[in-house]
């Protein structure tokens, strides 16, 4: 059953016009890096995937990588959440741990318990998201995380936060998310 108000897939190219037409604001400090998030989720929704993007900003505000829920692109792959291939990138050449305390991750949706545990054992300081997952968001469920990790991110200083961004980018996050994600559910769950 598709959730109340939520999109279907023919609701994307309005979705994009939406997108396309925004700006970022002078007013939000992270618009430029949301709506860098928004549109990598808007990419994956197209791809019929969980419509959820993130980015990894250094520490002079430049974003290094972008990235996509993959979890139903080629195939079925339930752990590419949008986190984790930005993450896998920019791991993928390493030949150890990095520091990535001075780092931030945008994410167009706030991360699930599995994306939250990779972000605080890869040290990643800052963790952003432009709209709210009441579903199954770590980032207003921080107490909920078993105490290893809580003492880790205590330890790391980390910050989780919404995303200093516009309430339209915001909302064009949520219709992203919603777009395709009945659809995506009764493929995956239904089985």
């Amino acid at each position: 059953m598709r959730p109340q108000g939520a999109q279907t897939v023919t609701d994307l190219p309005s979705i994009k016009r939406q997108l396309d037409a925004l700006e970022p604001s002078p007013l939000h400090t992270h618009d430029v890096w949301a709506l860098a998030a928004c549109r990598q989720a808007l990419l994956a929704a197209r791809r019929n995937t969980y419509g959820v993007g993130a980015v990894l900003v250094d520490p002079d505000g430049r974003v290094i990588l972008e990235g996509h829920n993959h979890v139903h692109i080629d195939g079925f792959h339930s752990d590419l959440h949008a986190e984790m291939v930005v993450m896998n990138e920019f791991e993928r050449d390493l030949d150890g741990p990095v520091d990535l305390s001075a780092h931030t991750m945008v994410t167009s949706l706030e991360p699930c318990p599995m994306c939250m545990t990779r972000l605080i054992y890869a040290g990643v300081g800052t963790i952003l998201h432009v709209a709210e997952d009441d579903f199954g968001g770590m980032v207003s469920r921080r107490e909920s995380l078993p105490p290893i990790f809580q003492e880790i991110t205590a330890r790391q200083n980390q910050v989780w936060a919404a995303a200093d961004c516009s309430e339209e980018l915001r909302r064009v996050a949520l219709e992203i998310w919603s777009a395709v994600r009945a659809d995506v559910d009764d493929e995956t769950f239904d089985r």
